[in-house]
């Protein structure tokens, strides 16, 4: 089932590391495709050791993080996280809505 990605928004939280760039790491690889779809989201930094990620473990089953929760499910891998970001609906860009596809208008 999916949903516009305005709607997905607020129920959008990424568990991540404490590593300070997006270019590094597979939590930083999911951090940047919530962006470029441009989903809101909230970024619960969890600690650097995995012993001390109880609040991942209760969620998830699991000590590891990246780990993303849309609407109460927690989706572990940073591949299944991307691959379920992917069946959701891009939002529209108003500029391209008002264009008609080539060759649709009359001859």
């Amino acid at each position: 089932m999916s949903r516009p990605a305005e709607a997905m928004a607020s129920d959008v939280v990424l568990h991540r590391c404490p590593v300070p760039t997006d270019f590094l790491c597979p939590c930083g690889r999911v951090a940047r495709e919530l962006n470029r779809l441009g989903v809101a989201h909230t970024q619960v930094v969890e600690p650097l050791r995995r012993s001390k990620r109880d609040g991942v473990e209760e969620i998830s089953g699991q000590r590891v993080v990246p780990v993303l929760e849309i609407d109460g499910e927690a989706i572990c891998d940073s591949k299944r996280i991307l691959e379920r970001l992917a069946l959701e609906p891009q939002p529209e860009s108003g500029d391209q809505a008002d264009v008609p596809p080539a060759g649709s208008g009359p001859d």
